[in-house]
């Protein structure tokens, strides 16, 4: 006999805790999951045994008007979906109305660009908030890291060698885990000379009065000792790539940024870069890298060779 509805969602919550998803992961898994299921009950269909066809016309209702990003969201929330349920997911070879695979979403600059747009951020520090973009930045460029893993990151999770210099950061990732991330010198500098701006700001107060961020353990605190939003550091960013002349990109473009030069510039290696980036899978790696379909079939002919 089929799980209800209810049966499905408490079966998939308790699945998305045990694996630890982050809050906005996990509100927009559920929003994916509760439409599909719900939808299916209303068609007295079985989500577990859901007609190819259906999941085409579902499919097309969850992603209508949504770009590659959200396309590829509802792609992992119903793969857990029929992971959790142990079926086959009809959804595998959907697509989303107006998507192309090779289409680009996810804006990155080459190096000589990235460059002036961080430049830029170091020269217009003026308030804190200058500062913490600045130096927010240049963390996620130097360690190719998603935007969240560094705003939510606490200061005891920073790693030092015996002369006080940040080597190291541990990061949770995806799934609730956490991996360990080299710090490379120029940015052990930039984290120093965060710490001591930030230790020096602790008698100001920032606008509107608030001083919580003197009190806070993460490393790059808001105003309220909070995390900084994701939207307040990209209209940071994008201020910065404007001033230079460069194509305005976000937090996450600085990660692909990060991984478009390493794998084009530096000549590292997929598999490589798939360690960096915390992928588990290569092709998850390749979307990262912003080359062409031919060059990219090459290097993975390579690496298959070795």
């Amino acid at each position: 006999m089929p799980a209800s509805s209810q049966e499905i969602l408490e079966k998939l919550n308790a699945a998305a805790a045990q694996r630890g998803l982050s809050g906005p992961t996990l509100a927009a898994y559920r929003r994916t999951w509760r439409d599909t299921v719900i939808r299916a009950a209303s068609l007295s269909l079985d989500p577990a045994a859901l007609p190819q066809a259906r999941a085409e016309e579902f499919y097309t209702g969850l992603t209508r008007g949504r770009g590659a990003s959200h396309h590829l969201q509802v792609k992992a929330a119903l793969a857990f979906l029929y992971r959790v349920l142990e079926a086959p997911n009809p959804f595998a070879d959907c697509l989303a109305p107006k998507f192309r695979p090779d289409a680009v979403e996810i804006r990155h600059l080459e190096g000589g660009k990235l460059a002036k747009v961080l430049l830029e951020l170091r020269r217009h520090r003026r308030d804190y908030f200058d500062h913490l973009a600045s130096h927010l930045a240049e963390a996620l460029f130097f360690t190719a890291c998603r935007f969240h893993e560094w705003a939510l990151l606490s200061r005891d999770r920073l790693m030092y060698d015996g002369a006080g210099q940040v080597t190291a950061a541990r990061l949770k990732v995806k799934g609730g885990k956490y991996r360990d991330v080299p710090v490379m010198p120029r940015l052990g500098e930039s984290l120093a000379e965060w710490g001591a701006f930030l230790e020096g700001f602790k008698g100001h107060r920032l606008r509107q009065g608030h001083v919580g961020f003197a009190g806070s353990e993460l490393v790059f605190p808001g105003r309220d000792g909070a995390p900084l939003s994701n939207q307040a550091f990209n209209k940071k960013l994008a201020a910065a790539c404007r001033a230079v002349g460069a194509e305005v990109i976000t937090a996450h473009g600085l990660r692909h940024s990060a991984a478009s030069l390493l794998l084009n510039e530096r000549g590292r290696n997929l598999r490589e870069l798939q360690d960096l980036l915390g992928h588990k899978s290569l092709s998850t790696t390749a979307r990262y890298t912003h080359i062409d379909q031919g060059r990219l079939r090459s290097v993975v002919d390579d690496l298959s060779l070795a």
